[in-house]
């Protein structure tokens, strides 16, 4: 799945990973530097699946611990607002 910042969600890098703020709620999510890593990917149009691969062969984990842990962390920004599938 590939993904876009919804058209209210602001995003900034930050020296320990990123934060994404829903102008809509107040709400914000502070990811480390993995997930900024991730979410980052995922927004240059790699797909899960792809990114899932890159971090198993980068980090030396199992292909689906990768995957859950990305579909972990997309499903709660989802859940909030902050990202979509496009």
């Amino acid at each position: 799945m590939k993904l876009s910042l919804t058209a209210h969600t602001l995003a900034t890098d930050t020296d320990d990973g990123a934060v994404l703020l829903s102008q809509r709620t107040g709400h914000y999510w502070q990811l480390n530097p993995t997930g900024a890593y991730a979410l980052q990917r995922l927004l240059h149009g790699r797909t899960t699946d792809q990114v899932a691969e890159e971090f198993a062969e980068r980090f030396g984990i199992a292909l689906n611990q990768a995957r859950e842990d990305l579909t972990a962390m997309t499903d709660q920004l989802r859940a909030s607002g902050l990202v979509e599938a496009s």
